[in-house]
């Protein structure tokens, strides 16, 4: 079974086409569990805690890499 090329890779900057905050790809494949591409994604809360989630590759989209300061 081929499997369909990831279309965002680590290090990408990324956010949920629902919305929310920029977040780094730091992995990027497939899972056992579940079809398709799935990514692991960082980013910080608002009390500046890391957070780290998997998600499904269609629920997310680029951002811009410029980020408010």
């Amino acid at each position: 079974m081929r499997r369909p090329k990831p279309t965002f890779r680590a290090g990408d900057v990324l956010k949920l086409k629902s919305g929310g905050r920029p977040m780094t790809v730091t992995w990027s494949g497939p899972v056992l569990f579940a079809p398709g591409n799935w990514l692991i994604c960082q980013w910080f809360s608002d009390a500046g805690e890391l957070q780290q989630e998997m998600f499904p590759e269609e629920t997310l989209e680029r951002t811009s890499r410029v980020l408010a300061a």
